[in-house]
Formats: structure tokens, sequence, C-alpha cells
């Protein structure tokens, strides 16, 4: 089961649902021990954007374009998005059901963007998120995040699906 997820992986991001707390933090340990990307492993239960935030700045997920003494919030949230689109890096974040919707899809959205949109060939972020179950969470991405364009054949939770696999450890 492991082997086929490491493939998923490759080329979806994963949502780990189903059972308690502890054997999806350790189902996720297992996935991250066989990946082979370098990993960054955000601290469980993040409530808001600020706690995201620090911990992406603890962990320098970001590269500036320019140098300077420092850099206010929306330069460093600016540099972070340039860095996901260009990193072939592994992001979990774990327990999500608890943090603030707003910027929950907005971190799922930029990672969902870079599989939807990269070159075939091209490296591009991946992301493991966890949470106790489903919870509508594709309808939600699908109806805040993913405008449906003009000339596109398929629905808004096709495309969410497509990028974005559910693992039920149940």
């Amino acid at each position: 089961m492991i082997e086929n997820i490491k493939k998923t992986l490759n080329k979806k991001h994963l949502l780990i649902i189903g059972r308690t707390e502890i054997e999806r933090q350790n189902f996720v340990s297992e996935i991250i021990k066989i990946a082979n990307f370098e990993t960054f492993r955000f601290p469980s239960k993040m409530k808001s954007f600020d706690n995201y935030f620090e911990s992406m700045e603890k962990m320098k997920l970001y590269k500036p374009w320019y140098e300077s003494k420092s850099y206010n919030g929306n330069a460093v949230w600016d540099f972070h998005r340039d860095w996901i689109s260009e990193n072939n890096s592994l992001l979990v974040l774990e327990e999500i059901q608890d943090m603030e919707e707003r910027w929950k899809f907005e971190i799922i959205r930029l990672c969902i963007n870079e599989t939807e949109y990269k070159k075939k060939g091209n490296d591009t972020i991946h992301l493991i998120i966890s949470q106790e179950n489903e919870d509508g969470l594709i309808d939600q991405l699908a109806n805040s995040i993913f405008p449906k364009r003009d000339n596109e054949r398929r629905t808004k939770r096709q495309i969410i699906e497509q990028n974005l696999g559910i693992i039920d450890i149940s």
C-alpha cells in the first residue's frame, strides 16, 4: 500500500483521513520515510495563518529576491509563494480541520495550482495534509478556489480530485 501511495504522491497531493490522530501521524511518517523529497513538517493542529507563517519563517521556506535588513510579512509571503513554485519538496500539514478556512484553502490552492499548471517533466511541490475526515473539504475547495474556466470540460470537483488524492486509512 505504501509503495502505491508513493507513486500517487509523485503525481498528486495527499489528504490522509481516518482512524486516530496518532495513527494518521504514524502513517504520514511512513510515507515520509519512503518519499524521496526534502520534507518540511509543520506543527500539528495549526489554527491560524500566523502559526503557518511563523513556522514557514523558522524553516526559511522562502527565498528573497533582494537583500534587506528585514522583510515585512507581505514580502515574505510573496517570497514563500515563489519558493513553492520553484521547489521539489514535500510540505506536511497535519490536523488542519481547525485552521482558518481562508488560509487553509489558500495554502492548498497554491500547491494544487502548481500541479494543475505544471509542464510535463517539471518538478513541483508536494503536499500531504491530514484531518479527521474529508468533511466536505473537496467540495469546499472546488467552490471556493477554483472558478471554472470557459473552455474547461471538467467539473470543479474533478479538477480538485485530479490533483488531491484522498487516502482513507480506516
